[in-house]
């Protein structure tokens, strides 16, 4: 598990080195660039999780079911629903990589209506109304009902 230094550091300081890290980012011009960067920088196991989470959005972006995503990717429900809320409620980032990769790949597609794909997406519509501790009783029922069918 990736940690963080326990010794103090000011936030003033450390927004300066995350300023100055995504700028050395853009400035990388090639994809060989950015590959050598990011395999210096990152570990095995950082980059493989990072290529793991960018297959999710995808998958999701597409609109395939959890389950099949489970079994292409090898990760949890926990992981999926949080790749799945960072790219439908805030996650600008994995919506515009996951576009233009796909672009690229000449296979666009539009993002699917969330509330038909996503089975937390359909729980979180009602978020307001019932609350969160709420939802999250709905979502471990429907997920022991799920896995009862099985």
């Amino acid at each position: 598990m990736t940690k963080v230094s326990k010794r103090p550091f000011s936030d003033n300081k450390m927004g300066q080195f995350v300023e100055e890290f995504w700028r050395a980012v853009t400035l990388l011009e090639t994809k060989d660039e950015v590959r050598a960067f990011f395999r210096d920088i990152l570990t095995h196991t950082e980059r493989k999780m990072l290529a793991k989470r960018l297959q999710i959005a995808k998958l999701l972006y597409k609109g395939v079911e959890y389950e099949k995503i489970k079994k292409e990717v090898g990760v949890s429900d926990a992981t999926i629903g949080t790749v799945s809320r960072w790219l439908y409620e805030v996650g600008d980032g994995y919506r515009i990589a996951v576009s233009r990769l796909l672009a690229s790949s000449g296979k666009k597609k539009k993002l699917p209506k969330l509330w038909r794909r996503d089975p937390a997406a359909q729980l979180l519509v009602g978020a307001t109304a019932l609350g969160v501790k709420t939802l999250h009783r709905k979502y471990k029922k429907r997920r022991k009902r799920k896995s009862a069918e099985k």
